[in-house]
């Protein structure tokens, strides 16, 4: 059992998470200039098991990333290896970003279980219903997002930080009633 010094050091090596959000445009100019400024986050963490698999789009993305902020494009797996090692140890605050439902569904049933959860930009296509503003869900969306709100996460909708929010609960009422 670890004493109470071991205990205290552990907490140096957990970053703080400033905001978890899907987001299918990921790096671009709305999160860039809005939502790392006004959290001031010194992290990105990007999610997905495609881009993180591919050396030329992992390039291209670090090039997206603002000065100053450090930038990590991770898998699936090694987001729940990580956060459950040291939770992203100690470079934070961070944002972590996600380009659709099915990779933070993914990645959070690989053990990257966080509390709270934004969607912010979801586009359209067929069998997609537009649920806040531009975002849309599909019902595979919606089962997803009710499956870990049922284990703890709670989920909002907002675009940017100068539009409204709306909780999970209401939309799901609203849209995917049978869900």
């Amino acid at each position: 059992r670890p004493g109470p010094f071991i205990n205290q050091l552990e907490g140096l090596f957990m970053a703080e998470l400033a905001l978890v959000r899907i987001d299918a445009r990921m790096i671009h100019g709305q999160v860039v200039t809005q939502w790392i400024k006004r959290l001031r986050c010194t992290r990105i963490i990007m999610v997905d098991d495609q881009f993180s698999a591919d050396p030329f789009m992992s390039k291209v993305l670090v090039m997206a990333a603002p000065p100053g902020v450090k930038f990590d494009l991770i898998s699936t797996k090694q987001a729940g290896e990580q956060w459950q090692k040291d939770q992203f140890g100690s470079v934070g605050p961070i944002m972590v970003i996600f380009k659709n439902v099915v990779t933070m569904y993914n990645a959070y049933n690989a053990g990257f279980t966080f509390p709270r959860l934004q969607v912010g930009g979801l586009g359209g296509g067929p069998g997609r219903v537009n649920v806040h503003g531009p975002i849309t869900l599909d019902e595979t969306d919606a089962k997803q997002l009710k499956e870990i709100e049922d284990k703890g996460c709670s989920i909002f909708f907002q675009v940017n930080p100068d539009t409204g929010s709306e909780e999970w609960e209401p939309i799901r009422q609203k849209y995917f009633p049978n869900i």
